[in-house]
């Protein structure tokens, strides 16, 4: 299918789906209502400040603290199978707890039954799909999702949480789409 159909074939799907946000924006103001936590500020991300994001999501997601070869920390955060490393960005020099912005990276191994060009073309039309996030192939061959989250001036813990979901759909959305798509 050329990007043009697959682009009229989204648009199709998007007017159902924002029908469908709609009727549910009144039951979810309604639970926005009885979670004080959600309206919690955060001012800086931190190992600390992303369990405490995470925190809600109980049982469906294991975390643990990492670091990068240099030695700067980050928090993996698995939800099922999918693996998700955040990263800390934006930190002033010397003040490692007052970074402003996470930088959210979803990758997987580098699929053997997929031809490196279609991967990479694979990519390429994701990206023109979902705009608001950044995917493609790295010189490893390992295909990957990102997406970058900013505290500049605060912002609540529950609009990071859906951040957070949303990144862990739009994930899987591409590993069904890219990374191991239906055989045709």
């Amino acid at each position: 299918m050329t990007g043009t159909g697959r682009q009229i074939r989204a648009g199709r799907l998007l007017i159902p789906a924002a029908l469908a946000l709609v009727v549910a924006a009144p039951v979810m103001a309604q639970q926005q209502q009885g979670n004080a936590d959600d309206k919690v500020e955060v001012t800086a991300f931190t190992p600390t400040s992303v369990r405490e994001i995470l925190a809600p999501f109980g049982n469906g997601v294991s975390i643990a603290d990492r670091q990068t070869p240099e030695g700067r920390p980050f928090v993996e955060a698995s939800f099922g199978q999918l693996r998700i490393n955040m990263f800390f960005t934006a930190c002033p020099p010397n003040q490692p707890t007052q970074c402003q912005g996470l930088y959210m990276l979803a990758f997987w191994p580098k699929p053997a039954e997929r031809n490196p060009q279609n991967l990479a073309q694979a990519a390429g039309d994701f990206n023109r799909l979902y705009e608001f996030s950044k995917a493609g192939v790295s010189v490893a061959g390992e295909p990957f999702v990102a997406r970058y989250l900013i505290s500049d001036f605060g912002v609540k813990r529950g609009t990071l949480r859906r951040e957070v979901t949303n990144f862990v759909v739009l994930a899987q959305r591409f590993n069904q789409e890219v990374v191991s798509p239906p055989a045709q």
